[in-house]
């Protein structure tokens, strides 16, 4: 979807505002320049609510012109052009909506829309518009495309869970992962119907009694997943608690003489850290080679040498690998006379008795050679275990044991430091100290307590689905048995052939493709920011499996994006974000971004103008005046400005010139990044106010 042009009237601060927006692909970048008060917030809620309606608008807003008086009737009307692309080239529509109020008391009605496909031969108006306009941009896309430069930073900032909860949404909604996950349960459903009509028509009580355990796992695995997923949201929030708790406890112990053990204590507790993640990895090897293959051959080394040597004595005789079977019939089949020279014509006496005795033989050596051909599997199968000398597991598993011990008599060391550091500061007589300290320790145990919660009802859930899936089979394998119910089966497992077939692709999206999405916001993400890969201070950002955008620094230190970023890096990570979600899910629609490059100056200012344009089908910005400065050469390359637009009100404190009335609007020019004229020329200080005015 492209947006080619935008009408407004009647819109709060916006009427008769025409705007008109470039689909040019080597200048995809539309500018709308507006100082702030000027309605550039008010315009992207305008084609918010022209594009997805009613449900765009913010809860109690209201449309009416502001310079209206309370009890005169209202119309407010938004009318947008937008093209397709469709099979036989790119399709034009038409969006017309509007609404009236007869009063500022009354309730605002809903809006009606219409909309139109735009031909040669005129507009023509089509049924059922919210259904067309739903499919050509869905409305829960919306926050993707349409960003308000201060609000896009909730996707990094404020409450974890509700950072978590944000980018997950944002995720599936491109990704469609919630169409994938409505599919797999109404295929769920039909599995559901089958199996009873299955039991109307054909059950038995063994069929039956399988039927009931799946329908009782069906039931839990959805409760047991939003348990999961409630626990998930606690273990973020009393993350969330628990770092805030920490900060304040770390910001009480800075002040005076507790400074240095502050730091040291900081230090500690991030070793401590690292170490527990070294831990973790080492147990992680150390536990794989109790269960690996080296392991087998270390403790079945004998054994395996010996049947080695016995398969290969029998390669050396010929019995491996087996072909007895298949020569002999080849020389019925495909021959005339016998190996040993002999007629095998069966319309002669000698020739038929000969054919004879080698069929016999076939079928007695047949089972002979069944033996064989597993004794030739095993042959070929197993080389890798009865030849060559695999590595020392003694020395693997030494190695691992020896490098935990010494994690672990670091980690000790650590804790008794971090003990030593606190009782210290337990001895500094401070209330406030203690209190966060016990409210730190209480969300510590909370949130060990949920942690293990998590773990319980994880397993809970990966035990429940494997033995939905045994039952499954079980269903399966008895109801087949059934001469009566055969179709029905058959429809059965085609159901969850397909059942499968959609959530592995749910799964892959919700891994790789989310991987994908990371990998491709970080590298954005660097290029806005020119961070340099041997000396940068950022080194990488990603998408954690919770859905956190993270930061890392050098020593792969984790950068709390809220705190740990300044305001132009963190825009320009939201930005990446939105970007790369964008062209990993292979959604085409336009980026409309309000005040992109607030808190922006200099090199990162010019990259996310050019990352963003390069990474965008069509990019719209909105931009004040400072954030054009510095951006005027790129813009100049890349750039179709529509206009710029003007609030009367702000004369004569800012505007140089009368704009000849006090109505409550905004005014639109032509000028465009590097111009100005009689209704746009404004001050650039109140300093030059005064100067020149005077």
């Amino acid at each position: 979807m492209k947006l080619l042009s935008a009408r407004f009237d009647g819109f709060r601060l916006l009427s008769g505002i025409d705007l008109k927006f470039s689909v040019d692909p080597k200048k995809n970048i539309t500018v709308i320049r507006a100082a702030n008060e000027s309605g550039k917030t008010t315009m992207l809620t305008a084609l918010q609510w022209g594009l997805i309606g009613d449900e765009a608008l913010p809860k109690g807003y209201s449309l009416r012109r502001m310079d209206l008086p309370p009890n005169k009737p209202a119309s407010t009307r938004v009318e947008i052009d937008y093209e397709i692309e469709g099979r036989m080239g790119p399709k034009h529509y038409r969006i017309v909506r509007r609404v009236t109020s007869e009063t500022i008391e009354d309730k605002r009605p809903r809006s009606l829309v219409e909309l139109y496909h735009v031909t040669a031969a005129g507009p023509e108006e089509l049924d059922s518009p919210t259904n067309h306009i739903q499919q050509h941009f869905p409305a829960e896309l919306r926050e993707v495309f349409f960003t308000d430069g201060d609000r896009a930073l909730s996707f990094i900032e404020g409450a974890k869970s509700e950072q978590q909860h944000k980018v997950r949404n944002a995720i599936e909604r491109m990704m469609g992962l919630s169409l994938l996950e409505t599919t797999t349960e109404h295929i769920r459903t039909i599995e559901r119907q089958l199996r009873n009509k299955f039991d109307k028509e054909a059950g038995n009580a063994e069929t039956r009694k399988v039927e009931e355990d799946l329908e009782h796992a069906e039931k839990q695995l959805p409760i047991l997943t939003n348990k999961f997923d409630d626990i998930k949201d606690k273990i973020a929030n009393l993350n969330d608690l628990k770092e805030k708790a920490d900060r304040e406890l770390q910001d009480a112990l800075s002040a005076g003489n507790r400074d240095e053990l502050s730091k040291e204590l900081v230090d500690v507790r991030r070793n401590r850290t690292q170490l527990e993640e070294q831990r973790k990895r080492t147990e992680k090897r150390q536990s794989e080679l109790i269960s690996s293959e080296i392991l087998t051959r270390h403790m079945m080394a004998d054994p395996f040498a010996r049947a080695g040597k016995l398969l290969d004595e029998l390669r050396k005789k010929g019995q491996i690998p087996n072909k007895t079977v298949p020569i002999l019939e080849d020389r019925l089949d495909n021959h005339l006379d016998c190996i040993c020279g002999g007629s095998l014509d069966e319309s002669t006496s000698d020739g038929a008795e000969r054919r004879s005795n080698i069929q016999k033989l076939i079928d007695d050596s047949r089972e002979a050679d069944d033996i064989r051909a597993k004794v030739s599997d095993l042959y070929y199968d197993g080389r890798n275990l009865f030849s060559g000398k695999p590595p020392s597991w003694s020395d693997l598993y030494s190695d691992a044991f020896q490098e935990r011990q010494q994690i672990d008599s670091v980690y000790r060391d650590i804790g008794e430091k971090e003990a030593e550091l606190e009782a210290k500061l337990d001895k500094i007589p401070d209330i406030n100290v203690q209190r966060l300290r016990e409210i730190k320790q209480t969300y510590d145990k909370q949130l060990r307590d949920e942690i293990v919660r998590g773990a319980e009802t994880e397993g809970d859930i990966k035990r429940l689905r494997a033995k939905k899936v045994e039952l499954e089979k079980e269903f399966r394998t008895l109801s087949a048995k059934v001469s009566k119910g055969v179709k029905i089966a058959r429809d059965l497992d085609v159901a969850t052939d397909i059942r499968g077939m959609v959530e592995n692709a749910l799964d892959r999206m919700k891994t790789v493709e989310v991987r994908s999405v990371s990998a491709r916001m970080n590298e954005l993400f660097l290029d806005m920011i020119g961070a340099d890969k041997e000396s940068a201070l950022i080194t990488r950002a990603e998408i954690t499996p919770e859905f956190s955008i993270v930061v890392y620094g050098r020593n792969e230190l984790v950068m709390d994006p809220s705190i740990d970023l300044n305001g132009a890096s963190r825009r320009a990570l939201t930005i990446s974000f939105v970007l790369a979600l964008t062209e990993v899910s292979g959604v085409e629609a336009p980026n409309v971004i309000d005040t992109p490059l607030g808190m922006m100056s200099g090199f990162v200012k010019t990259e996310v103008v050019r990352t963003a344009s390069e990474n965008s089908s069509q990019l719209i910005l909105f931009l004040t005046h400072d954030e054009i400065k510095g951006c005027e050469d790129i813009l100049d390359q890349r750039a179709v400005v529509a206009g710029t637009i003007t609030n009367p009100a702000h004369y004569p404190r800012i505007l140089k010139n009368d704009p000849g009335t006090q109505d409550a609007m905004t005014l639109q020019c032509d000028c465009d990044h590097r111009s100005h004229c009689k209704v746009c020329d404004r001050y650039e200080s109140s300093a030059q106010a005064q100067l020149e005015g005077a």
